[in-house]
């Protein structure tokens, strides 16, 4: 009976304040017209068969679904980022399913009445499976002593999704040049056609040296010692299977070398010192590979573009030369934002069409042991196969323990 007085009280309560907010404040609302932009074919047709829109409020996270036949929704204003996933019949040969997705960011819907296009993408092209990001641990880890961020024990690991032995050699690890955190006006906005980057390293190797059985992990890290042995609240990645380093002899920050251990292959890397991942997990990371006959040398020579945009605080436009990596020698990629902080993907929706985040806010004391973890899928002999659907939010497990630290 207390529990039924109660819950009225609150709905009494609740309807009051709606009253008194319809009554001072009207909300206002728009009419958003829905279309659809199918992907362009080289060959063949594609024919939607279904999926659904989900418009997101930024600013409460709410979420409005409409199915894709929808024409209309009415929305309260503000700022949306809409998705749409769905399934077409893919037309050449043969008729084949396929999964479709997009997204739209920071969408103002305002103004009474507007038009809503959403480009879609293929995703999960390739059934034989291929190398995916499993984890990225940018965190770091805090020093017992000095209680301050502990450089070196940061780690990416890479797993073989397939049911065929893949080999490792020239796969690049690449960091974004911008981050989720902040949009800037850029021109030019070259997301469709490639990734921006300011770090490149690549696995050496020939071709056939470095084979990864079907499951089997590769770990790259910072720095392959055992971190334990000066911090206890670190790892120990002297087993690791490769490091970056990138040579730094500054007194400040000199990189350390284990040569028991190969190096990656620092094709470029923004940084005159050491390279450390962004603890505040606002980048996004990516692995990929060079196409035939395109050498390091060549991709440094060929692959810049020049880019501005106008600061906030009302200064001259700023211009700075780019590295840009294609989106069609990107294998795999993960947003990653701070939950609370989240703006923008900075990757194609083609390649990610969500974000992970190693904690909501970006402070670095409180995502000390935190990494982002891909979530398995299922088993198929014994082996797991990780999710991978181009959609971080839902193919990671955010914000959990690094999984190669100790348990305590």
């Amino acid at each position: 009976m207390k529990m039924k007085n109660f819950n009225l009280a609150l709905l009494l309560a609740a309807s009051l304040a709606f009253g008194a907010c319809s009554n001072n404040e009207e909300i206002k609302v728009s009419e958003v017209t829905l279309g659809i932009t199918l992907p362009a074919l080289s060959e063949g047709t594609i024919t939607l068969k279904s999926g659904t829109y989900t418009f997101t409020n930024i600013s409460n996270g709410l979420e409005t679904p409409v199915d894709y036949t929808g024409t209309q929704v009415t929305l309260p204003d503000g700022l949306y980022n809409v998705s749409f996933i769905g399934k077409a019949d893919l037309t050449t040969a043969q008729t084949t399913e396929v999964n479709v997705q997009g997204i739209q960011q920071n969408v103002s819907v305002t103004g009474g009445a507007m038009n809503l296009a959403i480009t879609l993408h293929i995703r999960n092209a390739n059934e034989q499976g291929n190398f995916v990001i499993a984890e990225v641990f940018s965190g770091g880890t805090i020093h017992p002593t000095t209680n301050k961020a502990y450089n070196g024990d940061q780690y990416i690991r890479i797993y073989n999704n397939s049911n065929q032995t893949l080999y490792a050699d020239s796969l690049i690890l690449l960091e974004s040049e911008f981050v989720t955190t902040r949009k800037q006006d850029y021109t030019p906005n070259i997301m469709g056609e490639a990734m921006t980057v300011q770090a490149i390293a690549m696995i050496p190797g020939n071709g056939k040296q470095h084979p990864i059985a079907p499951g089997a992990y590769i770990t790259l890290c910072d720095n392959a010692t055992d971190h334990s042995i000066e911090n206890s609240n670190s790892l120990n990645l002297s087993t690791a299977d490769f490091e970056w380093y990138t040579g730094s002899t500054n007194a400040n920050y000199p990189d350390i070398d284990n040569p028991a251990v190969p190096n990656l292959d620092m094709i470029y890397n923004y940084t005159k010192t050491i390279w450390v991942l962004t603890k505040q997990g606002n980048r996004a990371y990516a692995i990929g590979r060079l196409p035939k006959g395109v050498t390091p040398q060549n991709y440094l020579k060929d692959y810049t573009y020049d880019c501005h945009y106008t600061l906030a605080n009302g200064n001259p436009t700023k211009e700075f030369k780019y590295y840009k990596f294609p989106n069609s020698w990107i294998i795999d990629a993960v947003n990653m934002s701070p939950k609370n902080s989240y703006v923008w993907n900075v990757v194609d929706a083609s390649l990610d069409m969500g974000f992970t985040y190693i904690n909501a806010m970006n402070s670095t004391i409180e995502n000390a042991g935190k990494a982002v973890v891909r979530k398995v899928a299922y088993k198929e002999d014994n082996r797991d196969v990780l999710q991978d659907t181009n959609n971080s939010t839902v193919d990671f497990t955010p914000s959990v323990r690094a999984t190669l630290l100790p348990k305590h």
